[in-house]
């Protein structure tokens, strides 16, 4: 709906005092460019202040307009706060009746955790719901690290990215280990962006050895492929309350953490984590692999192990991959 501003009125006061006006008409009267008067003339017959007829312009009755243009809009929009005010009050009900089941839940995870504190979530909606309620039970900080990606995989999905900001959002300390290789994806680098803003941390490691979120201290998710066993999607989280369990587990996350490479936001590429990728190519190329194992166990496609080889043979001055193999040795870059 057009503005009403004060060159609409002038030009609209021009046409009350002469009605039947051209456009011309207008322009001399107010002083304003033909362009300028055919603008608003068009914006005031949107609103039905003013009637054209054969090459002329009147006013029109300004609550007739009001009738004809804003009542429907009114109704409407009462409607639609009607509708709001009832649809309002039925997720309140639909809140209170969730939390009355509350102290349900929290007794039964009570009893499991007196009966050894491990729980087997089957795929990977139930362990994303699990996780998101843990996610907003947490005091303190939540602790994650995310393996490879299988190759063409996301390296982030969008659960996971919705956890980290619901926790760094509510001012939560959240640390977050990925692959050196996780490095150039654009999701994942804007994710460490927005994470940053919130004081978020992340680094990256040459090889995480599982898949882990931990939260407090108090809980932590073991998530792993089981194939058939872990239903539609193949996969298979384990959940543990043993404050032993999670304490080893969180104590495996601080030393892997201690070791890995910070991630600076607004950066790219693979920053100060190139060394480590370099060091992971030469390791493989010295076990011997096919490219296809090697770019499974890095995380990424064989096309970008190959250029990953390419890379690391013109960083050497190599022209193979044998003579790579030796001068990464003598670089250091292999033990």
């Amino acid at each position: 709906m057009p503005e009403l501003d004060q060159v609409c009125i002038r030009i609209y006061a021009a046409l009350v005092r002469a009605p039947h006006s051209s456009t011309e008409d207008v322009g001399a009267s107010t002083g304003f460019p033909p362009a300028v008067v055919g603008e608003h003339l068009a914006d005031l017959a949107r609103l039905r202040l003013v009637v054209h007829s054969v090459g002329r312009w009147s006013a029109a009755d300004p609550r007739v307009a009001a009738h004809e243009l804003l009542d429907p809009v009114e109704e409407r929009l009462r409607a639609e706060h009607r509708a709001a005010g009832t649809a309002l009050r039925r997720v309140a009900e639909l809140r209170q009746a969730f939390m009355e089941l509350d102290p349900l839940h929290r007794e039964g995870r009570r009893i499991a955790s007196r009966t050894g504190g491990v729980e087997v979530l089957i795929g990977r909606d139930a362990a994303g719901a699990a996780m998101l309620a843990s996610a907003l039970e947490a005091a303190e900080e939540m602790a994650v690290m995310h393996p490879p990606a299988d190759p063409g995989g996301r390296v982030l999905d969008q659960e996971a990215a919705q956890r980290d900001l619901a926790v760094a959002e509510r001012g939560l300390r959240l640390r977050g280990l990925y692959a050196h290789t996780a490095l150039p994806d654009l999701e994942l680098r804007s994710h460490v962006d927005r994470l940053a803003r919130l004081g978020g941390e992340v680094r990256t490691m040459a090889a995480p050895f599982a898949h882990m979120v931990v939260f407090d201290d108090r809980v932590a998710y073991l998530v792993h492929r089981a194939g058939d066993e872990g239903g539609p999607d193949g996969t298979c989280t384990i959940v543990t309350r043993d404050p032993t369990v999670v304490r080893y587990l969180k104590d495996l996350f601080e030393t892997a953490w201690r070791d890995g490479t910070p991630v600076q936001a607004d950066e790219r590429g693979y920053g100060e984590a190139l060394d480590e990728v370099h060091r992971m190519v030469a390791e493989l190329l010295a076990e011997g692999l096919k490219d296809e194992t090697a770019a499974r166990q890095m995380g990424v496609s064989v096309r970008s192990f190959r250029r990953h080889v390419a890379a690391l043979n013109s960083g050497l001055g190599a022209e193979s991959r044998f003579q790579a193999g030796v001068a990464a040795a003598r670089s250091g870059l292999l033990p």
